[in-house]
């Protein structure tokens, strides 16, 4: 099983500390996951795995800053770790897999913060912070989320006709 990381198009140092650290590595291990894929953006000093198989807990790991490809490695994954940005929030729902948000406190007045506990008390995603992601990946907090709606198809000129239709009906 594989675990998919994001920071998005910035950094997220927390982040990044907490995914490499060996408890994380431990408890992806504990729950089956066999491979992690990190996206670190600008936080790539901050990732540093340990190097040793037995300290890795047989775990694959990849990493890179940047990738053309997000939305393969997003299907390829078993559960999504993202950072709370709208856009890979949207992404990772729409792929029907397990998300776990972590929201960033130290961005513009905490704005992520309202998008992934609504999300959350919604039941589509669960909600961490850097410092108790480890824990919710031991709980397994990523079970039983609900499917994310598929987004309505029709453009959005024929959705406001409808809309516009019925008002004045």
């Amino acid at each position: 099983m594989s675990v998919y990381v994001t920071v998005g198009s910035t950094g997220f140092d927390k982040l990044v500390q907490t995914v490499s650290g060996k408890d994380f590595l431990q408890a992806l291990s504990s729950q089956g996951f066999r491979r992690l894929v990190v996206q670190y953006g600008a936080s790539a000093s901050e990732f540093e795995p340990p190097t040793t198989r037995s300290d890795t807990y047989g775990m694959s790991i990849e990493s890179f800053d940047y990738t053309s490809r997000p939305s393969q490695l997003i299907e390829q994954a078993d559960l999504i770790i993202s950072h709370a940005g709208t856009g890979s929030i949207l992404e990772a729902l729409h792929s029907g897999t397990p998300v776990i948000v972590v929201v960033n406190h130290e961005l513009m007045n905490d704005h992520q913060s309202e998008i992934a506990h609504e999300l959350a008390s919604s039941g589509y995603v669960a909600v961490a912070e850097p410092a108790t992601l480890v824990d919710a990946i031991a709980r397994s907090t990523y079970t039983g989320l609900l499917p994310y709606p598929a987004a309505d198809p029709r453009p959005i000129g024929e959705i406001i006709d409808e809309e516009t239709l019925q008002a004045f009906s």
